[in-house]
């Protein structure tokens, strides 16, 4: 972890709450053990969106449905967004149902790169795209999420720093996160140098790197 356990301890103290149905997804979800944004980078994530004010979103990488909740309720945008664990992608229905955003998500089940192909394909663009599935194929699924994104849309990819391992020398680095550990770092490298995207990287909660269509 990025940031001091006692400083994101006091920002979920001090930060603005979501609605009674989010805050009780995020309660339920920690009680599962299960992954969830970290509120630093969830509050970056709402200020993002108030000033992007986006009309589309895409996320990959469901879970449970609480990030989905927390870019509806900070937007007036609809959400497509996609999930590979069926178990999941049930709790993540129920979830949105529960928070009254029934009617503006889409939950795609399947493998993300066919699914983002599918939406190339098919000519769909989003405004927003808010990247949070398995990093070691962020940099696979770079392409086609470039063709996905509108002019002037963004990109929000977070744990880009990967608790801070990102910034090891490659010889530190355990045999098995070896992998994931170069492809995040040639996926920030192009973000950082891709002539379509200016981006922006923050040492917020995981690490977020932050692009813009040039175009």
């Amino acid at each position: 972890m990025i940031t001091n356990p006692k400083v994101l301890e006091y920002l979920d103290i001090i930060s603005p709450v979501n609605s009674k149905a989010i805050e009780e997804i995020r309660a339920e979800a920690k009680r599962n053990y299960i992954p969830i944004i970290k509120r630093d980078t969830e509050n970056f994530l709402k200020f993002v969106l108030k000033m992007q004010n986006p009309g589309s979103i895409l996320e990959i990488g469901c879970a449970v449905g609480y990030s989905a909740a927390v870019m509806l309720e900070n937007s007036d945008a609809d959400i497509v967004t996609v999930e590979k664990m069926p178990e999941r992608v049930e709790e993540a229905k129920r979830n949105i149902k529960y928070a009254d955003f029934e009617s503006r998500a889409s939950i795609l089940e399947g493998d993300a790169g066919e699914i983002l192909k599918s939406l190339a394909d098919k000519g769909e663009k989003f405004d927003f795209i808010f990247m949070d599935a398995a990093k070691a194929q962020y940099i696979t699924w770079l392409p086609v999420v470039k063709k996905l994104l509108k002019e002037s849309g963004m990109i929000f990819s977070d744990n880009c720093l990967q608790e801070g391992d990102l910034a090891e020398s490659s010889f530190a680095i355990r045999k098995r996160d070896k992998t994931i550990h170069k492809r995040m770092r040639d996926y920030i490298y192009l973000l950082l140098h891709d002539e379509d995207l200016e981006s922006w990287m923050f040492s917020i909660g995981d690490g977020v790197l932050l692009s813009r269509s040039r175009r």
